[in-house]
Protein backbone atom coordinates (compact mmCIF):
# COMPACT_ATOMS: atom_id res chain seq x y z
CA UNK A 1 0.00 0.00 0.00
CA UNK A 2 2.87 2.38 0.75
CA UNK A 3 4.14 1.90 -2.80
CA UNK A 4 0.68 2.78 -4.14
CA UNK A 5 0.54 5.88 -1.96
CA UNK A 6 3.97 6.98 -3.13
CA UNK A 7 2.96 6.39 -6.74
CA UNK A 8 -0.22 8.44 -6.28
CA UNK A 9 1.82 11.26 -4.74
CA UNK A 10 4.23 11.08 -7.68
CA UNK A 11 1.36 11.31 -10.17
CA UNK A 12 -0.04 14.34 -8.32
CA UNK A 13 3.38 16.00 -8.28
CA UNK A 14 3.81 15.47 -12.02
CA UNK A 15 0.32 16.78 -12.73
CA UNK A 16 0.93 19.84 -10.58
CA UNK A 17 4.14 20.54 -12.52
CA UNK A 18 2.27 20.22 -15.82
CA UNK A 19 -0.79 22.22 -14.74
CA UNK A 20 0.61 25.54 -15.94
CA UNK A 21 1.29 24.01 -19.35
CA UNK A 22 -2.21 22.51 -19.41
CA UNK A 23 -3.63 25.95 -18.67
CA UNK A 24 -1.67 27.54 -21.50
CA UNK A 25 -2.86 24.86 -23.91
CA UNK A 26 -6.40 26.05 -23.10
CA UNK A 27 -5.91 29.80 -22.76
CA UNK A 28 -3.84 30.42 -25.91
CA UNK A 29 -6.44 28.97 -28.32
CA UNK A 30 -9.24 30.67 -26.34
CA UNK A 31 -7.49 34.05 -26.52
CA UNK A 32 -6.87 33.68 -30.25
CA UNK A 33 -10.49 32.69 -30.84
CA UNK A 34 -11.67 35.77 -28.93
CA UNK A 35 -9.42 37.93 -31.13
CA UNK A 36 -10.82 36.27 -34.27
CA UNK A 37 -14.34 37.05 -33.09
CA UNK A 38 -13.38 40.67 -32.46
CA UNK A 39 -11.94 40.94 -35.98
CA UNK A 40 -15.07 39.32 -37.42
CA UNK A 41 -17.24 41.81 -35.51
CA UNK A 42 -15.22 44.74 -36.85
CA UNK A 43 -15.52 43.34 -40.36
CA UNK A 44 -19.29 42.99 -39.96
CA UNK A 45 -19.55 46.59 -38.73
CA UNK A 46 -17.45 47.72 -41.68
CA UNK A 47 -19.74 45.94 -44.10
CA UNK A 48 -22.80 47.53 -42.49
CA UNK A 49 -21.28 51.01 -42.48
CA UNK A 50 -20.15 50.71 -46.09
CA UNK A 51 -23.68 49.70 -47.05
CA UNK A 52 -25.10 52.66 -45.10
CA UNK A 53 -22.63 55.01 -46.79
CA UNK A 54 -23.51 53.64 -50.23
CA UNK A 55 -27.20 54.04 -49.37
CA UNK A 56 -26.65 57.65 -48.31
CA UNK A 57 -24.72 58.39 -51.52
CA UNK A 58 -27.50 56.82 -53.57
CA UNK A 59 -30.08 58.94 -51.75
CA UNK A 60 -27.95 62.03 -52.38
CA UNK A 61 -27.92 61.32 -56.10
CA UNK A 62 -31.68 60.77 -56.06
CA UNK A 63 -32.39 64.01 -54.20
CA UNK A 64 -29.92 65.94 -56.37
CA UNK A 65 -31.74 64.71 -59.49
CA UNK A 66 -35.06 65.75 -57.95
CA UNK A 67 -33.63 69.21 -57.17
CA UNK A 68 -32.46 69.59 -60.76
CA UNK A 69 -35.96 68.72 -61.98
CA UNK A 70 -37.49 71.27 -59.60
CA UNK A 71 -35.13 73.95 -60.84
CA UNK A 72 -36.02 73.10 -64.41
CA UNK A 73 -39.71 73.30 -63.44
CA UNK A 74 -39.13 76.73 -61.90
CA UNK A 75 -37.45 77.96 -65.07
CA UNK A 76 -40.23 76.50 -67.16
CA UNK A 77 -42.93 78.12 -64.97
CA UNK A 78 -41.16 81.48 -65.15
CA UNK A 79 -41.04 81.19 -68.91
CA UNK A 80 -44.76 80.46 -68.96
CA UNK A 81 -45.38 83.49 -66.76
CA UNK A 82 -43.42 85.71 -69.12
CA UNK A 83 -45.60 84.54 -71.99
CA UNK A 84 -48.88 84.85 -70.08
CA UNK A 85 -51.48 86.91 -71.87
CA UNK A 86 -54.02 87.02 -69.06
CA UNK A 87 -53.88 87.65 -65.32
CA UNK A 88 -55.17 84.15 -64.71
CA UNK A 89 -52.31 82.60 -66.70
CA UNK A 90 -49.78 84.81 -64.90
CA UNK A 91 -51.17 83.82 -61.46
CA UNK A 92 -51.09 80.12 -62.36
CA UNK A 93 -47.50 80.41 -63.51
CA UNK A 94 -46.54 82.25 -60.32
CA UNK A 95 -48.17 79.55 -58.17
CA UNK A 96 -46.28 76.91 -60.11
CA UNK A 97 -43.02 78.79 -59.56
CA UNK A 98 -43.70 79.11 -55.81
CA UNK A 99 -44.68 75.46 -55.43
CA UNK A 100 -41.53 74.26 -57.16
CA UNK A 101 -39.40 76.76 -55.23
CA UNK A 102 -40.66 75.39 -51.90
CA UNK A 103 -40.04 71.85 -53.06
CA UNK A 104 -36.55 72.84 -54.23
CA UNK A 105 -35.79 74.44 -50.85
CA UNK A 106 -36.88 71.27 -49.08
CA UNK A 107 -34.65 69.21 -51.36
CA UNK A 108 -31.71 71.58 -50.76
CA UNK A 109 -32.18 71.25 -47.00
CA UNK A 110 -32.43 67.48 -47.26
CA UNK A 111 -29.36 67.33 -49.50
CA UNK A 112 -27.43 69.34 -46.90
CA UNK A 113 -28.41 66.89 -44.17
CA UNK A 114 -27.47 63.92 -46.35
CA UNK A 115 -24.09 65.49 -47.13
CA UNK A 116 -23.44 65.95 -43.39
CA UNK A 117 -24.40 62.31 -42.81
CA UNK A 118 -22.08 61.17 -45.59
CA UNK A 119 -19.23 63.24 -44.17
CA UNK A 120 -19.75 61.79 -40.66
CA UNK A 121 -20.11 58.22 -41.94
CA UNK A 122 -17.02 58.59 -44.12
CA UNK A 123 -14.99 59.72 -41.12
CA UNK A 124 -16.35 56.86 -38.97
CA UNK A 125 -15.66 54.39 -41.76
CA UNK A 126 -12.06 55.56 -42.08
CA UNK A 127 -11.55 55.11 -38.33
CA UNK A 128 -13.19 51.68 -38.43
CA UNK A 129 -11.05 50.60 -41.38
CA UNK A 130 -7.92 51.67 -39.50
CA UNK A 131 -9.07 49.69 -36.44
CA UNK A 132 -9.85 46.68 -38.63
CA UNK A 133 -6.44 46.79 -40.33
CA UNK A 134 -4.71 47.08 -36.94
CA UNK A 135 -6.80 44.24 -35.48
CA UNK A 136 -6.05 41.99 -38.46
CA UNK A 137 -2.34 42.70 -38.18
CA UNK A 138 -2.38 42.02 -34.44
CA UNK A 139 -4.33 38.80 -34.98
CA UNK A 140 -1.87 37.57 -37.61
CA UNK A 141 1.13 38.21 -35.36
CA UNK A 142 -0.66 36.73 -32.34
CA UNK A 143 -1.57 33.58 -34.29
CA UNK A 144 2.03 33.14 -35.33
CA UNK A 145 3.34 33.71 -31.80
CA UNK A 146 0.57 31.52 -30.37
CA UNK A 147 1.39 28.63 -32.69
CA UNK A 148 5.06 28.87 -31.79
CA UNK A 149 4.30 29.05 -28.07
CA UNK A 150 1.94 26.06 -28.27
CA UNK A 151 4.69 23.93 -29.76
CA UNK A 152 7.07 24.95 -26.97
CA UNK A 153 4.42 24.26 -24.32
CA UNK A 154 3.63 20.83 -25.76
CA UNK A 155 7.31 19.91 -25.81
CA UNK A 156 7.90 21.11 -22.25
CA UNK A 157 4.76 19.38 -21.04
CA UNK A 158 5.87 16.08 -22.53
CA UNK A 159 9.14 16.37 -20.64
CA UNK A 160 7.31 16.94 -17.37
CA UNK A 161 4.98 13.99 -17.97
CA UNK A 162 7.83 11.50 -18.41
CA UNK A 163 7.29 8.64 -15.98
CA UNK A 164 3.63 9.45 -15.25
CA UNK A 165 2.29 6.34 -16.97
CA UNK A 166 4.64 4.15 -14.95
CA UNK A 167 3.42 5.67 -11.68
CA UNK A 168 -0.25 5.51 -12.77
CA UNK A 169 0.10 1.76 -13.42
CA UNK A 170 1.11 1.27 -9.77
CA UNK A 171 -2.17 2.76 -8.48
CA UNK A 172 -5.51 0.89 -8.54
CA UNK A 173 -7.67 2.01 -11.47
CA UNK A 174 -10.59 2.97 -9.24
CA UNK A 175 -8.30 5.32 -7.31
CA UNK A 176 -6.92 6.89 -10.49
CA UNK A 177 -10.43 7.41 -11.86
CA UNK A 178 -11.49 9.15 -8.66
CA UNK A 179 -8.29 11.17 -8.64
CA UNK A 180 -8.97 12.40 -12.19
CA UNK A 181 -12.53 13.38 -11.27
CA UNK A 182 -11.26 15.34 -8.27
CA UNK A 183 -8.69 17.13 -10.43
CA UNK A 184 -11.38 18.12 -12.89
CA UNK A 185 -14.21 19.08 -10.56
CA UNK A 186 -12.84 20.00 -7.13
CA UNK A 187 -11.63 23.44 -6.16
CA UNK A 188 -9.18 21.73 -3.79
CA UNK A 189 -6.14 19.59 -4.46
CA UNK A 190 -6.79 16.00 -5.44
CA UNK A 191 -3.87 14.79 -3.28
CA UNK A 192 -2.80 16.48 -0.06
CA UNK A 193 0.62 15.75 1.46
CA UNK A 194 0.39 16.21 5.23
CA UNK A 195 3.03 17.42 7.67
CA UNK A 196 0.58 17.70 10.57
CA UNK A 197 -2.94 16.69 11.54
CA UNK A 198 -4.41 19.40 9.32
CA UNK A 199 -5.48 18.74 5.73
CA UNK A 200 -3.17 20.84 3.55
CA UNK A 201 -5.89 21.11 0.94
CA UNK A 202 -8.87 22.48 2.91
CA UNK A 203 -7.26 23.08 6.35
CA UNK A 204 -9.60 20.70 8.18
CA UNK A 205 -8.26 19.50 11.55
CA UNK A 206 -8.31 15.71 11.37
CA UNK A 207 -9.45 13.45 14.27
CA UNK A 208 -6.56 12.08 16.33
CA UNK A 209 -7.10 8.37 15.57
CA UNK A 210 -7.73 9.14 11.91
CA UNK A 211 -4.38 10.94 11.77
CA UNK A 212 -2.58 8.09 13.55
CA UNK A 213 -3.99 5.56 11.08
CA UNK A 214 -3.02 7.84 8.24
CA UNK A 215 0.61 7.85 9.37
CA UNK A 216 0.70 4.06 9.21
CA UNK A 217 0.14 4.16 5.45
CA UNK A 218 -1.82 0.92 5.47
CA UNK A 219 -4.73 2.20 3.38
CA UNK A 220 -5.67 5.07 1.11
CA UNK A 221 -7.68 7.63 3.06
CA UNK A 222 -9.38 10.79 1.93
CA UNK A 223 -10.26 14.02 3.71
CA UNK A 224 -13.75 13.95 5.30
CA UNK A 225 -14.37 17.48 4.05
CA UNK A 226 -12.71 18.11 0.66
CA UNK A 227 -12.34 14.41 -0.28
CA UNK A 228 -8.68 14.88 -1.27
CA UNK A 229 -6.50 11.80 -0.97
CA UNK A 230 -4.37 12.20 2.16
CA UNK A 231 -0.75 11.04 2.27
CA UNK A 232 1.53 11.71 5.22
CA UNK A 233 4.97 12.98 4.29
CA UNK A 234 6.60 10.19 6.31
CA UNK A 235 5.27 7.69 3.75
CA UNK A 236 7.30 9.49 1.10
CA UNK A 237 10.36 9.89 3.31
CA UNK A 238 10.75 6.17 3.88
CA UNK A 239 10.78 5.32 0.18
CA UNK A 240 13.44 2.69 -0.68
CA UNK A 241 16.70 4.38 -1.63
CA UNK A 242 18.11 3.72 -5.09
CA UNK A 243 21.54 3.44 -3.47
CA UNK A 244 20.47 0.66 -1.07
CA UNK A 245 21.17 -2.30 -3.38
CA UNK A 246 24.66 -0.98 -4.14
CA UNK A 247 25.37 -0.55 -0.44
CA UNK A 248 24.17 -4.07 0.32
CA UNK A 249 26.30 -5.48 -2.48
CA UNK A 250 29.33 -3.77 -1.03
CA UNK A 251 28.57 -5.17 2.40
CA UNK A 252 28.22 -8.71 1.00
CA UNK A 253 31.53 -8.39 -0.77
Amino acid sequence: MREELRALAAVAKIDEASSSYDEELKTIPARLEAMRQDVATLEMLLTQERAQLDEAKGLLEERSAELALRREAIAHAKAKGSRAQTMKEADAAEREVESNRRAAQEREKEIGQIQETIEAKTKTLEEREAQFAEAKELLASSEKEGAERLEVVKTEREKVLVGRTTEVDKVPKRIIKRYERLRERSAHRAVAILTSDTCSSCQLRLPAQFYIDLQKGEEIKDCPQCRAFLIHESILDDAPSAEAPAAEATADA
